[in-house]
């Protein structure tokens, strides 16, 4: 039987046997990208990702697993503000922002956003035309904020900043005494023989950052720092490159009373940039 299109481009026919009656779009109607839609979510949150790789083009399965090894950072330069989000293909979104550095600000007692315009990030994921699993993708990816599962992914000394009460695992440390170094009388403090200088990130001398990084250890009787904890940061990734190099410090270990003693105490660093430097 023959068919006609009524105003709205609905296919009209009679009803013999066997025959379907198929509705089709109204006119200039578009379809739901449901996927593009969920992943637009994302834009304006402020999220980090999660493994806090490094590089300007990522790529990710539909599981939200990076393919690939890329380089890892600080969780202080592993924040990202998506701006836009596209439908690459058929089978993958694009997800378009910048890197965003995190600094302490030690008077409101908060980390703040710091936007890296030069730091072009550029996602892609796979995904599927209903959007299945993408939400559980998107979180795989991403941390909406500081939480709990992205601060236990991070080294000890970040840990143990957000955990201040942890318990430190068994170490070289276990069943020795510990002595604090603003409470011990006639204590000889440990003495640094081996004194490396933490470096820069590039971010950091970028933006010109400024200020001190405060971290509690203990100096065992063998001179190596251990359980290094931040106590008070910085961000920019300089807390990080602080910690790392204490590990490498060697020390003449402390003394009391003749012997030696393991000798918990706060060290500075400060980090200071100057214009043209």
């Amino acid at each position: 039987m023959g068919a006609s299109l009524g105003q709205w481009g609905t296919a009209t026919a009679s009803h013999e046997p066997g025959s379907q009656i198929v509705a089709a779009a109204p006119v200039g109607a578009t379809t739901r990208d449901a996927a593009l839609e969920g992943a637009e979510a994302m834009v304006g949150r402020a999220l980090f990702l999660r493994g806090c790789y490094a590089g300007g083009d990522l790529t990710y399965d539909a599981m939200g697993h990076v393919k690939g090894e890329p380089k890892q950072v600080d969780w202080t330069l592993a924040g990202t503000n998506i701006e836009k989000v596209t439908r690459k293909s058929a089978g993958e979104l694009e997800l378009d922002g910048v890197r965003v550095a995190m600094r302490y600000n030690p008077e409101q007692h908060i980390f703040e956003r710091h936007p890296q315009k030069d730091e072009k990030l550029k996602i892609l994921l796979a995904v599927n035309s209903e959007a299945r699993g993408l939400q559980g993708a998107l979180a795989t990816m991403f941390a909406v904020g500081i939480d709990p599962a992205l601060q236990r992914a991070m080294p000890a000394y970040w840990r143990h900043y957000f955990s201040p009460g942890l318990a430190w695992p068994q170490d070289d440390l276990t069943g020795q005494t510990i002595v604090p170094a603003n409470s011990a009388a006639g204590l000889e403090f440990p003495v640094a023989e081996k004194k490396p200088e933490p470096e820069f990130t590039g971010e950091a001398r970028q933006d010109k950052v400024k200020g001190t990084v405060l971290v509690r250890m203990v100096v065992g009787t063998d001179g190596v720092a251990r359980r290094i904890a931040i106590r008070q940061p910085l961000g920019y990734g300089l807390d990080a490159r602080v910690a790392e190099t204490l590990e490498r410090y060697r020390f003449k270990p402390g003394m009391k009373d003749g012997k030696r003693v393991a000798v918990e105490m706060v060290v500075n660093q400060m980090f200071d940039v100057y214009p043209g430097h």
